[in-house]
């Protein structure tokens, strides 16, 4: 048996912003999502990811490699990094299964070339996806993200740790969106002044990465306070969870959605930096290792 796992992601701040040429700060999280594969008499899956999703990222790889059919195998899945809540379960799914398919089939440990092939995975469900998070994914650690032009997406991994004083983020779950991350960038290109709100969260994006690397908790706060109000300016933070991002405010910290967001009900989870979170909350630790072979 082969296993490989990875973490999910969190956006910092630049959710929406990336779509429109604006910078996104990412992280990888310590949640991960294992994929184990072994011989087997078919090709089955056991997962709850779709088993199409799951069957097409090996069939990348056995594409990749020119080899005539798919593989007998069993490819299990099983994951802390739930699906719909903006944590890059997809590209979760993707990083890992090819990892793993490759390292059964060929003995090959590449991440540069898993990133690769993660991302034409990714092309299945998201069509013209962004690639920051199969990016964060397999790099894992800090990343800094841009589309300079439609061909033109540039990345760069942050060469700093999250500082053990500023180790005080959680996720609050507000329940799944009624819309997906589609409707809701559709959306927001509907929206009057946009650029002006765009414009305000790049500033903050920048700040949150300056906070991290100089352990200014002060700048920190304020920043995902201030990015906050631009998405909720641009509408994609429902009435229902602002009390919850006003509630960490009041306590001292700062919160806010996470992804695409919500307008009718939850918008999944809601990150949070908190030195009193609720009893609700969620620990979870920044910058964490990206795509790792577990086994051989």
């Amino acid at each position: 048996m082969i296993t490989v796992s990875v973490p999910g992601k969190v956006i910092l701040m630049g959710d929406h912003a990336v779509v429109h040429g604006k910078p996104g700060l990412i992280a990888a999280i310590n949640k991960r999502m294992t994929v184990s594969i072994e011989p087997d008499t078919t090709f089955r899956v056991l997962s709850t990811e779709p088993d199409d999703y799951v069957r097409h990222a090996v069939g990348i790889v056995v594409s990749r490699f020119k080899l005539d059919s798919l593989p007998k195998i069993k490819v299990t899945v099983s994951s802390d990094i739930l699906p719909g809540y903006h944590l890059g379960s997809s590209a979760a799914v993707a990083v890992a299964t090819v990892g793993a398919t490759m390292y059964f089939l060929k003995k090959i440990w590449n991440p540069t070339a898993i990133n690769q092939l993660a991302y034409e995975v990714e092309k299945y469900i998201h069509k013209t996806p962004s690639g920051v998070d199969n990016t964060t994914i397999t790099f894992g650690g800090f990343l800094w993200y841009r589309k300079e032009l439609e061909f033109l997406r540039s990345f760069w991994q942050l060469p700093f740790k999250l500082p053990v004083s500023l180790n005080h983020f959680f996720l609050i779950d507000t329940g799944r969106p009624k819309e997906n991350t589609g409707e809701m960038v559709a959306f927001v290109k509907t929206q009057k002044n946009l650029q002006k709100f765009l414009d305000a969260n790049e500033i903050q994006t920048k700040r949150i990465a300056v906070a991290l690397k100089e352990n200014d908790e002060e700048t920190l706060i304020d920043a995902m306070r201030k990015g906050e109000r631009t998405l909720e300016k641009i509408g994609v933070v429902s009435k229902k969870v602002m009390p919850v991002i006003r509630s960490i405010e009041k306590s001292g910290g700062a919160a806010k959605i996470l992804g695409g967001g919500g307008r009718a009900a939850g918008v999944g989870y809601v990150l949070c930096y908190s030195h009193k979170p609720p009893e609700v909350a969620i620990p979870i630790v920044l910058g964490e290792e990206g795509v790792r072979l577990e086994n051989r």
